[in-house]
């Protein structure tokens, strides 16, 4: 999940820097489970999200472009001390249920009113659902890498659905600005992991679940805007 992350920024640092049209936010995300989803696996997911826009022409109000996402559903830690590699030393274990999204967004805005921008988006693509498991160990002069993770077989699920939104403009040439939006992504039926657990032998499980994956994800973060 961390190497995703650091994907998501530094794509949203070189998409913001280098052509005109072009606007980019990285926003912090909270997906509620709606429906079918809320009562199979009801823990709401955190993460970031980000989108990549491109406005053909100044006087159309239609932006086109792709949005990414990472959220965490679950995790479960356990610290151990134990023989590994020949040596007795301390471990931390993670256990996280995760997903990513892919996703073409069209975005209509209307022009400034008040001190706003309202804007509406069209959203289809597909979230990914995967679970990774983190070992990590604790020594810091240890002779060995102090890290492996593993990840699951992902299962990708059809999502599309509106949002609407408003644009804040910090600056009199809004390049920079506030984003605030909600979004409500139906989700096709998907095969998933979650609700990790570490038993006291350091092994990892998860329940398997199967649902339709309607969300609703409220967002909130930082827009960037090369005239």
């Amino acid at each position: 999940m961390k190497n995703i992350s650091i994907c998501i920024f530094f794509s949203f640092i070189c998409l913001s820097s280098f052509a005109q049209k072009f606007s980019a936010s990285i926003n912090a995300q909270l997906a509620i489970p709606k429906g079918d989803y809320q009562i199979t696996n009801g823990n709401a997911g955190y993460g970031l999200r980000a989108n990549f826009l491109y406005k053909p022409a100044t006087t159309v109000p239609l932006k086109f472009g792709i949005e990414l996402g990472l959220q965490e559903k679950a995790r479960a830690t356990q610290y151990f001390t134990g023989y590994a590699y020949g040596f007795y030393d301390n471990f931390k274990v993670s256990a996280t249920s995760n997903i990513f999204s892919l996703m073409l967004l069209t975005r209509f805005q209307t022009p400034k009113i008040g001190k706003i921008k309202p804007f509406i988006d069209l959203t289809a693509g597909w979230n990914v659902f995967f679970s990774s498991v983190n070992i990590e160990r604790l020594t810091f002069y240890s002779p060995y890498d102090n890290s492996y993770t593993k990840s699951t077989k992902a299962h990708w699920a059809l999502s599309y659905g509106p949002a609407a939104g408003v644009d804040i403009p910090l600056n009199k040439r809004d390049d920079i600005g506030l984003e605030f939006k909600v979004a409500y992504l139906i989700g096709n039926n998907s095969l998933y992991l979650t609700d990790p657990y570490i038993d006291n032998n350091a092994n990892v499980s998860f329940a398997e679940k199967n649902s339709r994956t309607d969300m609703l994800i409220p967002q909130a973060g930082i827009r960037i805007t090369i005239q």
